[in-house]
């Protein structure tokens, strides 16, 4: 796992038009702004997983890093997305972003929120993501050996902030991380997912669901 350093006096660079401003009652979820908002990315801050984006940005050019994939594999999922990560072509400047989630979470940042980006994608692709949206008050990250998904991710999120969280995901295996949540963020989610997180009993705020 990687905690990326983030310059806050860098600003976004141009990487998406902003959002329309998220009408909603303060404080968030009913919750004090003391308690950090921390965003899932892949499927919930941007359309698509940043894996399978690296992995494709490269195999157009070399077809043969099918072959090195296996190998990177046998090492773990987390040593495969470092190797893809420091490969990889991707355009940042066409990367959807979901405008409402963007939109949230400055409108919480500007109220004085920390807001967190907590992802299994590798490091190496979610730090220059994070700093170009200049939002970012802290970063973890899979480090090319702990791939940060489901229970690593909410043991540390747990740990990191013991008095509580908000977290915005998307997929079932952010349902380990609701479970020890003050709030949940349901990012376009599934009908199942959403009733598993509904169940959990915590302050639910839904983002547009999927049709």
């Amino acid at each position: 796992m990687t905690d990326i350093a983030i310059d806050r006096a860098a600003g976004p660079a141009g990487l998406r038009q902003r959002g329309e401003p998220i009408e909603a009652a303060r404080p968030l979820l009913g919750l004090p702004v003391s308690i950090p908002l921390v965003l899932d990315l892949d499927g919930t801050l941007i359309a698509g997983d940043l894996l399978y984006k690296s992995f494709f940005s490269i195999l157009r050019r070399n077809p043969l890093v099918v072959l090195s994939c296996v190998r990177w594999l046998l090492q773990g999922r987390a040593a495969l997305k470092r190797q893809l990560a420091l490969r990889n072509r991707i355009d940042w400047d066409r990367l959807e972003l979901h405008q409402d989630v963007l939109a949230l979470a400055e409108r919480e940042k500007a109220a004085g929120r920390i807001i967190v980006l907590a992802t299994a994608a590798d490091a190496v692709l979610a730090g220059p993501l994070a700093t170009r949206l200049g939002l970012f008050d802290q970063v973890f990250a899979s480090d090319g050996e702990r791939n940060l998904k489901g229970f690593a991710k909410a043991d540390l999120l747990s740990r990191t902030f013991p008095a509580g969280f908000i977290y915005a995901g998307d997929s079932k295996a952010d349902l380990r991380v609701w479970a020890h949540a003050a709030g949940i963020i349901l990012v376009r989610a599934r009908k199942s997912v959403r009733e598993a997180a509904h169940a959990l009993g915590r302050p639910i705020l839904e983002l547009p669901r999927r049709a």
